[in-house]
């Protein structure tokens, strides 16, 4: 048994090698970002979008059997991984999916010789940001982006 009290065959973490199910990996994201206010600018991005993205990051996805339950988008930045749209599927939550996604981007950064994972945070969702502290992550700055709420950056060496 996890910490979670889950059995660890309960869900797999893996790196997504294949362009097919991207359509499922997007109804994850727009599942897991929606309620956002103001709301997220992803819930305006279709599978055009995420089929461009996959061409150029790495995609770790969470799957319960074959069934899609989380995704976290992986994105090289100098010395860094740049992790985007971390997701899990709305009944899949508090159940340990989202510390497996971390890992498995923990993986990918070691794997790539990234020194550091970052991601950004909502100013506004200060729960996330709580989140992420819980893995090591701290806040290194803030900023933000034309038509977008703030942000504040963080970052957890590797």
């Amino acid at each position: 048994m996890t910490e979670e009290g889950l059995l660890p065959s309960d869900f797999s973490i893996r790196r997504w090698s294949t362009p097919e199910r991207l359509d499922e990996i997007l109804a994850v994201v727009h599942a897991s970002f929606a309620g956002f206010e103001p709301p997220s600018g992803v819930l305006r991005e279709g599978l055009a979008h995420l089929t461009a993205r996959f061409a150029e990051e790495t995609f770790v996805v969470a799957l319960a059997g074959e069934t899609i339950i989380g995704s976290v988008f992986c994105a090289r930045k100098g010395d860094a991984l740049y992790l985007t749209r971390m997701a899990v599927a709305p009944a899949w939550r508090k159940r340990g999916v989202g510390r497996a996604l971390i890992q498995g981007a923990e993986e990918e950064a070691r794997r790539a010789g990234a020194k550091r994972l970052t991601l950004r945070v909502r100013k506004n969702l200060p729960g996330n940001r709580a989140y992420f502290a819980r893995f090591g992550f701290v806040v290194t700055g803030e900023g933000q982006d034309a038509g977008r709420p703030p942000y504040d950056a963080m970052e957890r060496a590797l």
